[in-house]
């Protein structure tokens, strides 16, 4: 009977204290997608907009995260599409999850383009640059 609970004790014991857990991942889509760039939807509430560095030689992939608290995604596709009928000399500069993104608008043979610039969090001294982006790329991003 010892030898019973023992091993029942020791049983349970080492099935509480496993290693390996599983843990439930939050559903994502990509919303839309160009080269170089993507936004993805994480669950209902949350979006990741991810781009490829131009400035880093082997182009790894940054991006910045917003949750979509009152229609967060609609209103940053209109502030973009406002930078591309304003053409602002200055970059446009939003905050998103603590991270600063300058909207970057330039015109070249008579088309506005836009260029996403950040620091990362991780190393300050170094500013992230997407691709150039133009209108239709920015719309087909949103899916619109």
């Amino acid at each position: 009977m010892k030898k019973l609970l023992l091993a029942t004790a020791l049983l349970f014991s080492i099935a509480s204290y496993s290693q390996i857990e599983f843990i439930e991942t939050t559903k994502t889509e990509i919303v839309g997608k160009v080269e170089y760039v993507y936004l993805e939807k994480v669950g209902d509430e949350a979006y990741n907009f991810y781009y490829k560095n131009i400035n880093d030689p082997i182009h790894e992939y940054v991006h910045f995260s917003f949750k979509n608290l009152d229609n967060d995604a609609q209103k940053l596709h209109q502030i973009i599409m406002k930078g591309f009928e304003e053409k602002p000399r200055d970059p446009y500069k939003i905050k998103a999850n603590g991270d600063v993104i300058w909207l970057k608008y330039t015109k070249e043979d008579g088309i506005v383009l836009l260029q996403i610039q950040q620091y990362v969090s991780r190393d300050p001294d170094v500013m992230t640059v997407s691709k150039l982006l133009t209108y239709d790329e920015i719309n087909r991003l949103f899916s619109i």
